[in-house]
């Protein structure tokens, strides 16, 4: 007898999770090539901010599944939320306490771009294939 499949297709988180962690390097590739050192350090850890905040969220939301666990599935999306936001901002207040030389744009270039792939991450895990 085959095992109940989850309801919930994680697919899309990890899709996110794995994009993200793909751009991490190539932000700080891209600020390395169109500036210098400090910036491609300021845009590497404001994409590791992002992409750290998005794992969370993500092992988070996706602790528990099924009709049955919906209040939990809620409870733990929102643990989830939070989680992200404190780690974003005490990630910012570390980094533009702690770090220097420091590039501000960057850091934040950095950031969006990570964040920005939560607009790619649907069309590509819609194209992967489904695991049974």
């Amino acid at each position: 007898m085959s095992q109940t499949s989850r309801m919930i297709d994680r697919r899309l988180a990890k899709a996110l999770v794995y994009l993200q962690a793909i751009m991490i390097p190539v932000s700080a590739l891209i600020a390395w090539v169109l500036k210098d050192s400090t910036a491609a350090l300021s845009a590497a850890l404001g994409a590791f901010v992002c992409w750290l905040a998005s794992c969370y969220f993500s092992w988070q939301s996706f602790r528990a599944a099924g009709a049955r666990a919906s209040k939990q599935v809620l409870t733990n999306m929102y643990r989830g939320m939070w989680g992200k936001m404190a780690i974003v901002i005490v990630g910012f207040i570390l980094i533009l306490s702690s770090v220097k030389p420091l590039s501000p744009v960057a850091l934040f270039c950095g950031f969006i771009l990570v964040q920005a792939m939560s607009w790619v991450a649907p069309f590509w895990a819609s194209r992967l294939p489904k695991q049974e």
